[in-house]
């Protein structure tokens, strides 16, 4: 019984992971222009998703190396 259990905890953990995987890698991102204003700390602590957040963290990162 509690082999079943297990079972059928892990199938449904698998498939929330798949489902939420497979949302974050469909979902399309916005291109993003990168300048002073757009570059501040506050601008991107406020960009919700985590996704569009780290790649305008990382374009700022890269602009202010050139």
């Amino acid at each position: 019984m509690k082999s079943k259990t297990n079972v059928v905890f892990t199938l449904a953990a698998a498939a929330l992971l798949g489902v939420f995987g497979y949302r974050s890698l469909a979902k399309q991102t916005q291109p993003i222009e990168v300048n002073a204003v757009t570059c501040t700390q506050e601008h991107i602590r406020s960009v919700g998703d985590a996704m569009q957040r780290s790649v305008l963290s990382a374009q700022c990162a890269k602009a202010a190396q050139h």
